[in-house]
């Protein structure tokens, strides 16, 4: 009888220890945007780059999807984000945007700034004017959510501006078109294997792209691998 109880108390004991472990690991991996402001997202050429640097650039995309949405169906914006199209969902490949967007320009960037390259007066008022656009754009809940602040947005504005600038001059430079150099585009594509990147997936998969600035409920809960 008294094995029996051993044996129980003994199986009951690992029991515990297994949920406490299970509940410590699920806390240790929960997503809270807010609080994971300041983790690294990706690494480009021994520079780290987190969560932080890229609300600018998902704030811009969810806002610009969620103005095609409202021409696709201005009753239910949820219809035009959960679109599957060429094998893709929409708000998945738009994601996938954002973070080639953030590591194109920040290279761009920093290369501009090494060349010493600025914006001039009119570049500084077009760039002053776009994120002026965006602040408005958001209310201050959206950019609560977000941990988004107007000085944040026009400092990235600026930054996405002078990447811009560098990529005008590189395409000039190099006899190609301005569209080469693009995030997407195959001159791009080729000077970045000359660069060191390193991206925390796993991480990345766990942003709510469509939920950070915005409200909505997605059907489909792929993998975005």
């Amino acid at each position: 009888m008294k094995k029996q109880v051993v044996a129980i108390v003994g199986i009951l004991a690992a029991t515990a220890i297994m949920i406490y472990l299970a509940a410590l690991y699920g806390n240790r991996n929960r997503f809270d945007y807010l609080k994971d402001l300041d983790k690294t997202i990706f690494t480009l050429d021994g520079t780290d780059y987190q969560l932080r640097d890229m609300t600018y650039y998902i704030a811009r995309q969810e806002m610009e999807i969620e103005k095609q949405a409202m021409v696709y169906d201005p009753d239910d914006t949820n219809a035009y984000w959960g679109l599957h199209t060429n094998g893709k969902f929409i708000r998945l490949e738009a994601k996938r945007a954002v973070l080639d967007r953030v590591v194109h320009d920040m290279m761009f960037y920093e290369a501009a700034k090494k060349e010493g390259m600025e914006l001039d007066e009119k570049e500084q008022q077009y760039a002053r004017d776009s994120a002026s656009d965006l602040c408005y754009d958001l209310s201050d809940e959206q950019k609560e959510r977000a941990g988004l602040t107007d000085e944040e947005i026009y400092e990235m504005t600026d930054k996405a501006a002078l990447a811009e600038k560098y990529q005008k001059i590189l395409a000039d430079k190099e006899g190609e078109n301005f569209g080469a150099y693009d995030y997407n585009g195959k001159a791009y594509e080729k000077m970045l294997e000359e660069h060191k990147l390193k991206v925390k997936k796993k991480f990345w998969d766990k942003v709510p792209f469509g939920n950070v600035t915005l409200n909505h409920k997605f059907e489909d809960q792929e993998d975005e691998s």
